[in-house]
């Protein structure tokens, strides 16, 4: 028997505080397409059934149109069992909407079962403190069980999962949502915890492969492994731009960092290292420069201002003695020195300057 475990999928996200709106109505429907597809591999691959760990949708607002969509695509495909978690985003949402599937089946506050072949899947919406204590498992089958939160050592309320709580109750597999990325850890000897992660990036806090886990039932024992999905890749990719002296010297530096990351992903270059007091970067030249390479393109600074009290020791100006003074003032911090260094010597060049932009 296979079974795959997702989570996190997030469907109707804004996305507003994630991408440039020219990019927010394309990504919604890819979110959405992921599902999709995760079906379709179901299908393709022999699954069973679909185990989705909560934060189906982004929130409890959902239109009638969305939830229409979701369950044409749940209706015609009645070979694929789905077992449904409510997450924190969309809470009791669905649940609420009144629309049914024979192919639906849907996790309760306390531990709901169902019985699957050689598999018995157990799930709950609510945590508490002794939730593992009356979890219904049978060591003589295959248990899986579901949760949505975060995984700590000791369960309690509020969407916390025990780890160690979960330990000797014959659970063979955890699947989790909650968390955006794949990872693993052992329960016991017996058991494994995994977060799916999401199928598909929506933000450069969910960077790299995104995909589902594949669960696999045979031959007297449980196995699994993680499987890309996600139409795009999310990057953030350092690009150090010390000693460079101008634009050209910065593009070419970033060029070489992303030359080989795919033109369908999403890419942001992170400026790192020292920033020569000269340097004039034209960031909006350089990320209409990449913008036609990617889908999407951006530039985020994080390099730090060079600047050298020594190289000023001798400088009789009135920049030598303003860079001095601002250096000498213990009562700043990095930060605070470069942006009125910045201002300071914008300034007595007579260019205008926006403190926002560092």
């Amino acid at each position: 028997m296979k079974l795959l475990h997702t989570s996190d999928i997030h469907l109707a996200s804004p996305l507003t505080s994630k991408l440039p709106s020219s990019k927010v109505t394309s990504r919604r429907r890819e979110l959405f397409s992921s599902f999709l597809r995760l079906t379709e591999r179901a299908k393709m691959t022999g699954a069973s059934g679909i185990i989705i760990a909560g934060d189906l949708f982004d929130s409890e607002r959902i239109r009638k149109s969305e939830l229409d969509s979701l369950f044409s695509v749940i209706l015609s495909s009645p070979e694929i069992s789905f077992f449904y978690l409510a997450g924190n985003h969309e809470k009791d949402a669905v649940t609420r909407s009144g629309l049914k599937a024979d192919n639906l089946f849907i996790f309760g506050e306390g531990w709901t079962s169902f019985s699957f072949g050689d598999v018995i899947i157990h799930g709950r919406t609510e945590t508490s403190a002794d939730m593992f204590d009356t979890i219904p498992t049978d060591k003589s089958r295959f248990n899986i069980a579901v949760l949505h939160g975060e995984l700590k050592q000791r369960s309690a309320e509020g969407g916390v999962i025990g780890l160690g709580d979960a330990a000797g109750r014959g659970i063979d597999y955890l699947a989790l949502g909650h968390y955006h990325t794949y990872s693993e850890r052992a329960i016991d000897k017996r058991g494994v915890a995994v977060y799916s992660g999401s199928p598909e990036g929506r933000g450069f806090d969910e960077l790299g492969d995104m995909g589902y886990s594949e669960i696999t039932v045979s031959g007297g024992e449980v196995t699994h492994r993680f499987v890309s999905l996600a139409k795009r890749k999310i990057h953030e990719i350092p690009v150090d731009i010390t000693g460079a002296m101008t634009t050209p010297d910065i593009e070419r530096r970033i060029a070489a960092a992303v030359s080989e990351i795919p033109t369908d992903d999403l890419v942001r270059a992170l400026f790192v290292g020292g920033r020569e007091l000269e340097l004039r970067c034209d960031k909006e030249y350089l990320k209409e420069r990449f913008s036609n390479r990617f889908y999407y393109f951006e530039i985020k600074d994080k390099s730090g201002l060079t600047v050298r009290a020594e190289d000023y020791r001798y400088d009789k100006s009135l920049r030598g003695e303003f860079i001095r003074m601002v250096l000498s003032d213990e009562s700043l911090s990095d930060s605070e020195r470069e942006k009125i260094i910045h201002c300071g010597l914008s300034a007595l060049s007579g260019e205008a300057f926006d403190i926002g932009d560092i």
